[in-house]
């Protein structure tokens, strides 16, 4: 289903807008200081707007006016909604900070049919606003990054309570989204990375409570990657069909410490019907997933979904033959389950057929789940799911891959091991002052916790989980700066890897990738836009350099193909061409490079070939390559994704790769 709707949909135009925010944060207005702003409904958009006297009379006339680190402040009352397309920075955003709920947005903005649009934006955070009975959504992200959408309350809106589309690296926070009238209650799509969706309540929307869609459709990669969602409560959506949690193509992702109960549909789904690949390389941990008596699976997976694990959780289904998970064939490749609560129904043919717990097992899944009804694990089924002393769930969890702390906050383990579900049973005299049996520190006798890595909750030193760039090596974190990594290695992402070549930031585009290592040969080809005026980009004189290796580890090929007699150049200096028959240069013995600046200024397109001699491949599962067609930052790259992942991506083995 294409649901984003602003402009055209034609890749070249979405990939063109993406790069024109990520811009955007480098060609902001700044001032010295950052400037507080009011807005009230008794104000005057001719007012300077600098205190409530003079304060605005609109939010499009902040958003107009608002530059990065500015904050308009929004008085109660009912407003028009905003369209922002304006853009803060990396520590200083442009903030709109509602007064309270009775903040209203009443009507649509200018631009769409939503209650507040950030478009072509970047850095922008919205917190505290109630945007009800909007046409279309309550707010919308679209084409932006670092946006955070924290503390608003979105119900009864025409189709979302919160939807995004290519939005990266978006927050949305401590929300209320409820009752959307014929879709869902959170939407993020068109293959926007990295979403975090933190401590909502999603309820009572007729369709999915959370929707996340690659939706290969409408351009990018047709994924979503390195999501989390966790700390959400989300209960009676999806009479409409749908699920609490649904993941179309979203891949290498987190879903944890849920409460998902009282849903109609399916609890989480992982599949594919509109992304570029199934859901896959997903871990599904400590959620706790009742569903209602007309639902359907409480895990449900299929259609490619490969690599997925499901453990720790609580899972229970009211309905009279429907059960706690199924997965069909196609998704069977990797994929674990284990350490969960359950009962005894399970699929191994996508709920054509119904199994138990016995069958299950001699499948290979599940050897340390065991069966247990609500009654038997919450203080009050149905009302309040916090876990009963007597809970089989109690201590029965896997430490690996657990969270650090539950839907609470509070901390994980607390006793002799990790519990199952949402909640971890907590030690129930922490905070009287008195140093209690089991407690280590949060009591006036105790000492602080002495690892960096922990925090003092719930009287136990729980373990943060990891923040990369906080300067704290942590958990599974290999480094936090340069200095971490050793054998020449660099520090990305909190992880020691080989050095870039190419660190413009300039992506290649129309890449194809060929190499073999025995008999060597190589044929790459790409295309990039370099800004002009070029600096160096002159073949014949200061030649082209092209590398392709991994990520992490060995092998590949460094070439650096020099100016000079090789090089022949056409009349109008559009076209130079590298010929060697002797290969004297890493076995390359032809290239061609083209300036297609008639058809967009700055784009050059290239082909290198090679063949002869031996050489050790890169792991297929970490290529990347790299073009250096002038200075050291006129150059493209691509990281290619491994064999199961979603395009581009590599193909092969120790002998022979194939990457497009």
């Amino acid at each position: 289903m294409r649901v984003f709707t602003a402009g055209p949909r034609r890749k070249r135009r979405v990939l063109a807008l993406v790069c024109t925010v990520a811009l955007l944060a480098l060609a902001i207005p700044s001032r010295a200081l950052a400037v507080d702003y009011y807005v009230t409904t008794s104000g005057s958009d001719s007012a300077d707007g600098l205190s409530i006297a003079t304060a605005w009379a609109t939010l499009q006339h902040a958003a107009d006016t608002l530059v990065a680190g500015d904050t308009v402040h929004v008085a109660d009352g009912d407003y028009q909604g905003f369209d922002v397309r304006s853009s803060g920075s990396a520590g200083s955003p442009i903030s709109f900070l509602a007064a309270s709920p009775a903040v209203r947005i009443s009507a649509d903005n200018p631009v769409t049919p939503d209650g507040i649009n950030v478009e072509n934006a970047a850095y922008i955070v919205i917190d505290g606003f109630t945007v009800d009975g909007r046409t279309r959504a309550g707010v919308r992200v679209a084409v932006s990054q670092f946006v955070t959408v924290r503390n608003c309350r979105a119900g009864f809106n025409g189709k979302w309570g919160i939807f995004s589309g290519f939005a990266d690296d978006l927050l949305i926070e401590n929300n209320e989204t409820h009752n959307s009238v014929l879709e869902h209650g959170i939407y993020t799509s068109n293959s926007g990375d990295r979403p975090v969706i933190r401590g909502n309540w999603v309820h009572d929307n007729y369709a999915n409570g959370i929707h996340m869609n690659g939706d290969a459709s409408a351009g990018g990669d047709g994924t979503i990657s390195g999501a989390l969602v966790e700390r959400n409560i989300i209960h009676g959506n999806g009479v409409g069909g749908g699920s609490a949690i649904n993941m179309d193509g979203v891949i290498d992702s987190v879903v944890r410490n849920n409460l998902l109960f009282d849903n109609h549909a399916s609890g989480i789904s992982l599949y594919r019907i509109d992304g570029a690949t199934g859901a896959t390389g997903n871990l599904v941990v400590n959620n706790t997933i009742i569903n209602a008596s007309d639902a359907r699976w409480c895990v449900n997976i299929n259609t490619g979904s490969t690599g997925n694990r499901v453990i720790n959780n609580i899972l229970y289904n009211k309905h009279p033959w429907r059960g706690v998970i199924s997965i069909d064939s196609s998704s069977k490749a990797g994929f674990s389950a284990d350490y969960n609560s359950v009962m005894d129904r399970f699929s191994t043919d996508d709920g054509n057929s119904v199994i138990a717990l016995a069958a299950w097992q001699a499948a290979g899944y599940g050897a340390n789940s065991f069966l247990a009804t609500p009654a038997q694990h919450f203080l009050n089924p149905g009302v309040d799911f916090h876990l009963l002393q007597s809970s089989p769930a109690r201590d029965a969890g896997t430490s690996v891959d657990a969270p650090g702390s539950d839907l609470d906050g509070g901390p994980r383990p607390v006793g002799a091991g990790f519990d199952i579900g949402a909640y971890e049973l907590q030690l129930i005299n922490c905070g009287d002052g008195n140093a209690d049996p089991g407690e280590i520190c949060g009591e006036p006798s105790l000492p602080a916790c002495a690892d960096t890595c922990t925090t003092c909750l719930g009287c136990i030193c729980a373990a943060n989980d990891p923040v990369c760039g906080d300067l704290l090596l942590c958990g599974s974190e290999q480094c936090e700066t340069n200095g971490d990594c050793a054998g020449g290695l660099v520090c990305e992402q909190c992880g020691c890897i080989n050095p870039r070549v190419c660190d413009s930031g300039i992506s290649m585009e129309k890449a194809k990738l060929k190499l073999r290592s025995d008999t060597f040969s190589l044929r790459a080809k790409g295309e990039a836009v370099i800004a002009k005026p070029w600096t160096g980009v002159d073949p014949a004189v200061s030649g082209i350099r092209i590398v392709v290796d991994s990520i992490t580890g060995s092998g590949g090929v460094d070439a650096t193909l020099p100016g000079g007699g090789l090089w022949k150049v056409n009349g109008s200096a559009t076209r130079w061409k590298y010929i060697d028959p002797n290969a004297t240069v890493s076995g390359i013995n032809k290239a061609v490079i083209k300036d297609r600046s008639k058809k967009e200024n700055g784009r050059l397109k290239w082909i290198v070939k090679g063949k002869g001699g031996v050489v050790a491949l890169p792991d297929v599962n970490e290529v990347r390559t790299a073009v250096v067609l002038g200075a050291s930052n006129e150059c493209a790259s691509i990281d290619w994704n491994p064999p199961a992942g979603a395009a581009p991506l590599c193909r092969g083995n120790s002998s022979k790769i194939s990457c497009r």
